[in-house]
């Protein structure tokens, strides 16, 4: 990572100087014709050359802000970590710009400054989910990597919930326009950012706890749940809404359909666990805590942990509901003997 920084940072110097002479070059040249600055203003924006410099201007001075806003909330950036924004930056470009091509007619200037403001926000969320899957390999983390998250956290939430604020005000105001496109993207940002503030509180909760915490795994499982219930849910909203006044979407149904189809499993699968440990419970009987003193061996085959059991006299009881076909409710590490 250090050396693919030291690669391109010169080709960052180069492309900062030339873009920051030829800026100055064409203001002056303009404000140099022109005494007034609204008549200055007026040129700028009628010159294509003019405003394609100013352009790449406004280009520059959005990475250098992203390159500073990283190093302060994430410090050096992992290889993997830029090997993702490059595949995921690709992929997000080229879905937008499907997107944009629905309302192609409203295409302009300040819908470019939306756009690439939507691609500098997803880069942050995704460096953030990155980070928050990155604790999941540590087991111990500074209290200033913890401030960081959070921060970014707080500053990430904001511009969400701004944004999609000012798309759907604008939407109810003039109707459905390219800001239907935009709120539909903010939408989905803030649920994968409060899917990610979930998992970052479920990983930080793991590391206080100092070791494996069993029911991490049904909760991450009930966070994705949600997650993909809230993505289908926009992604129907969306469909809806360019379908009456644009024509179908096509670009999403892939999209949809995936989304649609992993909710769908996470439900079946759902359904079958409640299933499977129901059905555990009542064909397997209860081992008491006395059986498994007795025994050379007391690791689960399953979670390979050692096993605890309840007293001889709650085993009883469980057992005599097992065999008169009661439904108990039993927690999932309740140990039971095998065939």
């Amino acid at each position: 990572m250090a050396a693919n920084s030291r690669r391109t940072a010169p080709r960052l110097a180069v492309y900062g100087l030339a873009t920051t002479l030829l800026t100055v070059g064409v203001v002056a040249s303009a404000f140099t014709l022109h005494d007034h600055f609204y008549t200055g203003c007026v040129l700028l924006s009628q010159s294509g050359v003019a405003m394609m410099i100013l352009a790449n201007m406004g280009l520059l001075l959005m990475i250098l802000l992203g390159k500073l806003l990283v190093r302060i909330f994430l410090g050096q950036l992992r290889a993997i970590e830029v090997e993702r924004l490059y595949e995921q930056g690709w992929i997000a470009v080229t879905e937008t710009c499907l997107a944009l091509a629905i309302l192609r007619d409203e295409f302009d200037a300040a819908t470019l400054t939306l756009f690439v403001f939507l691609l500098f926000c997803k880069l942050f969320h995704w460096m953030l989910a990155d980070r928050v899957s990155f604790m999941e390999q540590q087991t111990h983390l500074t209290a200033l990597f913890f401030v960081r998250i959070s921060a970014l956290s707080v500053l990430l939430f904001s511009v969400d919930c701004l944004m999609l604020s000012y798309a759907v005000g604008n939407t109810k105001r003039y109707g459905a326009t390219m800001m239907v496109v935009f709120g539909f993207e903010y939408a989905l940002l803030l649920a994968r950012f409060l899917a990610t503030c979930a998992k970052f509180v479920l990983n930080a909760i793991e590391l206080v706890r100092g070791g494996e915490w069993e029911d991490k795994q049904a909760l991450l499982f009930y966070v994705e749940l949600a997650y993909d219930l809230a993505r289908l849910v926009v992604y129907l909203f969306f469909f809806a809404a360019v379908m009456a006044y644009y024509g179908p979407p096509i670009h999403i149904l892939r999209d949809l359909y995936i989304t649609a189809r992993s909710f769908y499993n996470r439900c079946r699968d759902w359904v079958r666990y409640r299933k499977a440990m129901q059905n555990m419970h009542l064909r397997y009987p209860t081992v008491s805590q006395d059986d498994l003193d007795a025994m050379s061996d007391t690791t689960c085959i399953i979670c390979r942990d050692e096993m605890t059991g309840p007293s001889q006299e709650q085993a009883d009881i469980w057992n005599n509901e097992r065999r008169a076909g009661l439904a108990q409710n039993l927690s999932g590490d309740t140990p039971k003997r095998l065939p």
